[in-house]
């Protein structure tokens, strides 16, 4: 984001003795002429002017970062009203029966206890009526996107009257009240990657400001695990396909291939017959607990080993959370019934090759993209023995 200065900020002082500043006048001494206070005023006054002019700068970069973010919440909650999204969700058999399964085993202990939850991004209301349902006797379902309009119909056309109230807000700005405080607080925040999207600090400013104690978050936990990928298939249809179109070399091109094709992480479904060692679990979170600090930035350690005959294409990364007591883990991982957040993969544009077995050790770190709010920057750290260390970037935005 670009940030403005202000060319109009006076940064000299013109002499205001000088009756005509378009003719030169080879009298006038300058400052060299007037007297060691006046000069010693006027150094002050620019001074002060460059200081001002500095102070604008910082606070017009700071606008551009705060405006910045406004446009990316827009953005993001603007695609959540369009119906498309919430279909793939809705169609998405593991995700759904993971929050109904669990929630269901709460039920019998909501019965009669006049339980009130907070549906953190309700979208269609299917978890807030999931709730309600199960015996929860109020639902704030929260939903900053226009959708809202229709998620109250679709609350009072499937549960009793007053049980589920739909709040029009983003989750930040939700009030219910200086002494209201829930029992539990529901959401499907989970992104690509778990965190693309960076909706999880608008849970936890829910959770922060209204959650009992002893409350109950759903997921409760989360962990984030990478594995080492070998992916022919991928790189013969993306990279080796230029070689022959059509019996013509089209070679020429493959390095604007690689250039494109592993610019970003691709959200697609991996082989789970390509994972090189076994996960890799580089964070796990409490949602009872965490902090949103914890999650602007992470490293973990990568150690494992490349089998002769075998080459390093990438990273393959998933997620799953557990549900507290609830036996019932939802996984995204490649050996798993297939869901909407698929696998986020990491391709390199030059592969590592094994030979004949090699061990690779180094580090991924994960931090908050600093231009795109709700985006993050990864980048693996790698080393092999008598290979170039490995330095990969990627950014999801």
């Amino acid at each position: 984001y670009n940030t403005t200065t202000h060319p109009h900020t006076h940064t000299h002082l013109h002499n205001p003795l000088t009756i005509n500043m378009d003719e030169p006048d080879e009298s006038d001494p300058g400052l060299a002429g007037l007297s060691p206070e006046f000069q010693a005023m006027i150094g002050g006054m620019q001074g002060h002017a460059a200081s001002f002019q500095k102070l604008l700068e910082r606070r017009s970069a700071q606008l551009s970062k705060s405006g910045g973010k406004k446009k990316d919440d827009e953005v993001y909650l603007e695609s959540y009203a369009e119906l498309d999204i919430h279909e793939d969700m809705l169609k998405d058999g593991p995700r759904v029966k993971s929050y109904q399964e669990a929630i269901e085993f709460y039920g019998p202990r909501w019965k009669d206890q006049n339980i009130s939850v907070v549906d953190v991004g309700a979208g269609t209301g299917l978890l807030s009526i999931f709730c309600a349902k199960a015996g929860a006797s109020k639902v704030h379902a929260v939903e900053a996107s226009r959708l809202a309009y229709f998620t109250r119909q679709i609350a009072e056309a499937n549960t009793a009257p007053g049980t589920v109230e739909v709040h029009e807000v983003r989750a930040e700005d939700l009030d219910l009240g200086q002494d209201v405080k829930v029992d539990v607080v529901v959401s499907e925040w989970m992104g690509y990657f778990l965190f693309f999207e960076n909706m999880l600090p608008s849970v936890l400013s829910v959770r922060d400001r209204y959650l009992k104690p002893d409350g109950l978050m759903l997921p409760s936990s989360c962990r984030l695990y990478l594995a080492p990928l070998e992916d022919s298939a991928w790189r013969s249809s993306k990279l080796g396909f230029w070689k022959n179109v059509s019996g013509i070399d089209m070679s020429a091109l493959v390095p604007l291939a690689e250039a494109t094709a592993c610019e970003k992480p691709l959200h697609r479904q991996v082989p789970a017959d390509g994972l090189l060692s076994t996960p890799i679990e580089i964070g796990q979170w409490d949602l009872k607990t965490v902090k949103e600090s914890a999650l602007k930035k992470f490293e973990a350690p990568l150690s494992f080993k490349i089998e002769g005959g075998r080459r390093l294409d990438g990273f393959a990364s998933w997620f799953d959370c557990t549900f507290g007591e609830a036996p019932r883990l939802l996984s995204t991982a490649p050996t798993e019934e297939l869901t909407h957040w698929r696998q986020t993969a990491f391709y390199f544009r030059t592969p590592l090759e094994g030979g004949g077995g090699v061990d690779v050790t180094g580090t991924v770190t994960v931090e908050q993209h600093e231009d795109f709010s709700r985006g993050y920057r990864v980048t693996f750290d790698l080393q092999a023995p008598g290979r170039k260390s490995r330095l990969e970037t990627f950014e999801l935005r």
